[in-house]
């Protein structure tokens, strides 16, 4: 066996190791230590390295390990960097210049003044109030300083103190919530921010569990290695797995899984779906967690081996379903394998198999996925009926962890608009034809700072037709709006069934007499009809305007953007010398191209910020 395999073995090993829930921390840091060995600091690939500062008003050393345990389990290679005790904004301004991109600041409210818990009762209120202007004057300074960062993990202040009753803890609890809504007022102004909830890990666990105090009053450490496993798969969550997936797509079993029993056995009057009477209750109110996701812009399938007549009565009649026909985005409901109709419905809606959550009842059948598709988050619906509601947790933090801009929750329509399209394309001669009756229009703006938040969220979520694969934060697009010398834009899509929303972003900087397209990304919704030719008339005449003689693009390589290597070459480019194999550039003396075109788009321009 060669030393490069036994390299990969070793480390699967150690991985799979890593995800064992009975892992001491004696192992853990131990393994952790042994995968920074293999990778020597350095990342698989470009793009494969998480970097993240913590800052801390307390010690909290331990989540150092924790952090890369979790970024290694998401395929992604850590690169932790601690900051000093209490000086949160000297900390970021080092982490930025040690070009770290994430940030997790942990305010620990007792450490705000010696012993703040303890003092609640006895403080002044113009004392207390002091103490949390000062606080929430800090915060503005860090989160300032960190506009730069990707994403800046926030949690929100908590208790330390062991629970006590509750009429003696009620002014503790009146004082954290005004702290909190400063707090969360404050980050609320950063599109970076992302808040986390220590207070849940500690419900979830228990106070003896999450705190030492031994540890806290020797050495300012209050957190158990419990506690700090948890925050730091927080930080993971929501951050998509360091972007390495996206999760957009729910697809459900539903015998056993969206109702109790076999509606091709029981029939639809003895299926359990009773919102009174267990199980059927429990069955209940997962439908409405499934219903709150789809709301909130998760794509709802269903993948079912049963009989479509049964599975669609029970949609349409049953007086206790809560999930319709109009919930659902698309429905593979037949008896063929389960692996087949993932990659059928991955297929139908344009989208990679790592969006997908597999849910389904049955040991079978998700072994089979799990072992066929690894790329699909598996999730299997447990034994024991009552313990069902802990997985509308998990899968909420699997889906919204993230958070959901004010568009995803239209996705369900626009999914459903892409769907009726197909069955009216099947009633055409020629695709031509079809696109034609369409009336697709297309509305171009340029540097519009309200789309600055969703372009972003866009270039995160992009992977199969994006030239570049460059992710943006709010901040950073906002800034290339700003500058002189670049222009963001953005357009979005209608046709005679609907609104599609924003759909595509491309950023262009300009250098002497030349536009280069720093990158260009669309969402999958729109593929495949032209649209990706519609934009560049305007921006080559916004190019010429400023007295540019060429239009240069590159396009680099990803395992999952294969579909537009050639998107240069259709458009009209002409490519330039090959490079190292990793990229290709191409140029263009501005002019029409002479590739790809769009005329059955009608494209508007709205008024924009005029060239600087």
């Amino acid at each position: 066996m060669s030393d490069a395999a036994t390299s990969d073995d070793l480390q699967a090993d150690t991985l799979a190791r890593l995800r064992t829930a009975d892992l001491g921390l004696a192992e853990l840091i131990q393994l952790v230590n042994r995968l920074d060995r293999q990778f020597g600091g350095g990342a698989k690939a470009v793009g494969d390295v998480f970097s993240i500062g913590v800052s801390a008003n307390a010690s909290v050393d331990l989540l150092a390990p924790m952090l890369k345990k979790h970024v290694y389990l998401h395929g992604l290679v850590p690169r932790v960097v601690m900051g000093d005790y209490a000086t949160p904004v000297a900390d970021v301004r080092r982490f930025l210049d040690a070009g770290v991109e994430h940030l997790l600041a942990l305010f620990l409210f007792d450490n705000l003044m010696p012993s703040l818990e303890a003092r609640v009762p006895t403080l002044e209120p113009d004392a207390l109030e002091e103490v949390r202007q000062r606080f929430l004057d800090e915060l503005c300074l860090v989160l300032d300083a960190a506009r730069p960062m990707r994403r800046v993990f926030l949690p929100t202040l908590h208790r330390l103190g062991p629970p006590g009753i509750a009429h003696v803890n009620r002014s503790l609890d009146r004082v954290l919530a005004r702290f909190n809504d400063g707090l969360s007022e404050i980050a609320a102004r950063f599109a970076n921010v992302t808040l986390l909830s220590p207070g849940a890990i500690v419900e979830e666990f228990g106070w003896k569990n999450a705190f030492d105090p031994r540890f806290y009053y020797r050495s300012k450490a209050p957190y158990k290695a419990a506690f700090l496993d948890r925050l730091a798969e927080q930080v993971l969550l929501c951050s998509r797995g360091g972007g390495s997936y996206y999760r957009k797509v729910l697809v459900l079993d539903c015998d056993n899984t969206l109702w109790g029993g076999i509606v091709g056995e029981d029939g639809i009057d003895g299926i359990k779906l009773d919102p009174h009477d267990y199980p059927g209750n429990v069955f209940w109110a997962m439908q409405h967690a499934f219903l709150a996701l789809g709301r909130s812009g998760v794509l709802l399938c269903l993948c079912s081996k049963n009989n479509p007549a049964d599975v669609d009565a029970v949609l349409s009649h049953h007086p206790n379903q809560v999930l319709r026909d109009e919930h659902i985005i698309r429905k593979a409901v037949n008896w063929s394998s389960k692996v087949d109709n993932l990659r059928d419905l991955a297929e139908a809606l344009n989208l990679g198999l790592d969006s997908f959550v597999f849910l389904d009842d049955s040991a079978v059948e998700c072994e089979e996925v799990a072992a066929r598709l690894p790329m699909v988050k598996t999730i299997q619906v447990p034994a024991e009926t009552y313990q069902y509601p802990m997985v509308a947790a998990q899968l909420k933090n699997l889906f919204i962890a993230g958070g959901v801009g004010d568009e995803s929750a239209d996705k369900t329509a626009q999914y459903r608009l892409l769907a009726k399209s197909e069955v009216e394309r099947q009633r055409f001669a020629s695709h031509d034809d079809y696109l034609a009756s369409l009336g697709i229009a297309v509305t171009v703006s340029r540097n519009d700072p309200a789309t600055a938040l969703r372009a972003a969220d866009l270039s995160q979520k992009s992977n199969q037709f994006n030239v570049t694969t460059r992710r943006y934060t709010h901040g950073e697009i906002a800034a290339l709006m700003e500058a002189g010398d670049s222009d963001v834009y953005v357009f979005r899509v209608t046709d005679r069934h609907g609104d599609y929303g924003l759909t595509g972003v491309a950023v262009i900087r300009y250098t002497d007499a030349v536009a280069d397209v720093e990158s260009f990304f669309m969402s999958c919704r729109v593929i495949g009809r032209g649209i990706e030719f519609a934009l560049w008339p305007v921006v080559i005449d916004e190019a010429k305007a400023r007295g540019c003689l060429d239009l240069t693009a590159v396009y680099r390589p990803t395992a999952k953007n294969v579909q537009v290597q050639d998107f240069f070459d259709r458009l009209g480019m002409t490519p330039e010398a090959a490079g190292d194999g990793t990229e290709r550039r191409y140029r263009h003396r501005l002019g029409p191209m002479a590739g790809a075109k769009a005329d059955h788009i009608a494209v508007h321009v709205i008024e924009t910020q005029p060239a600087a």
